[in-house]
């Protein structure tokens, strides 16, 4: 009863404080003191952890507010900074990264930040990432959650898309026609260099109307499409003298 117990579980991290003082790093175990020894274990917890930077609305260097929202993922890579260095390293973690987002997105339109969305959270990551280390947490990650636009701007950026989405239906119509245009060109070129052809084309027509019940066709000029040509017998040779 005269002795207190504490537990560092295997995903923390302790620090041994006796008189005020920081002595060393304790690493899992059970460890026990006297109650008149003025020992304190302050535990911290090493496993990565996912903040969330709430959106907030900032204005583009076009005067447009967007509101942006992040993730960040990290994990305290030393305890010792990250107890001493600053007070809370959670809520600086996060004043970080929101002071660095305004800063980012002040500096950009609002075309740079839609087509750069990836580059953002990577150029958030390369700047925040040293100031977390120096306060002992690793930073490994930052993204772009969420991009909410006003409104007028969403309904711009939807007659846009709508615009160009009926510009490539007319252009797939437009190649469409002119391919057909291109064929019925070829076919007339087709029949006006074999006169035939056409005919024959004609009696297929002709021949399927032909085929349904109820029909009379009749076709004009086919005794002497049918007929025969003339023989042509080959030249007599002349006779020889005997």
């Amino acid at each position: 009863m005269l002795r207190r117990t504490v537990i560092v579980r295997e995903y923390e991290r302790g620090l041994l404080y006796e008189h005020g003082r920081f002595l060393e790093t304790l690493p899992p175990g059970r460890y026990r003191s006297w109650f008149w020894q003025d020992r304190n274990i302050e535990r911290i917890d090493v496993r990565e952890v996912s903040e969330t930077v709430e959106a907030q609305e900032i204005l583009t260097s076009e005067k447009i507010g967007v509101r942006v929202t992040l993730i960040a993922q990290y994990r305290v890579a030393d305890p010792v900074a990250a107890k001493h260095r600053v007070e809370d390293y959670h809520s600086q973690l996060y004043q970080d990264l929101q002071l660095t987002l305004r800063e980012a997105i002040t500096g950009r339109t609002l075309e740079e930040l839609l087509k750069e969305r990836e580059l953002l959270g990577k150029n958030l990551f390369e700047s925040v990432a040293p100031r977390a280390t120096s306060y002992g947490l690793e930073l490994t990650r930052v993204g772009v959650k969420d991009m909410v636009l006003p409104g007028s701007v969403r309904s711009v950026f939807l007659q846009e898309v709508e615009a160009d989405l009926k510009g490539r239906a007319g252009l797939a119509t437009a190649r469409h026609e002119v391919a057909a245009a291109r064929a019925r060109a070829n076919t007339a070129r087709l029949f006006q260099e074999n006169p035939l052809l056409l005919r024959l084309q004609e009696l297929e027509m002709l021949s399927r109307l032909a085929s349904k019940s109820g029909n009379v066709v009749i076709i004009p000029g086919l005794d002497s499409f049918l007929a025969k040509p003339p023989m042509v017998s080959p030249p007599s040779e002349p006779d020889r003298p005997a």
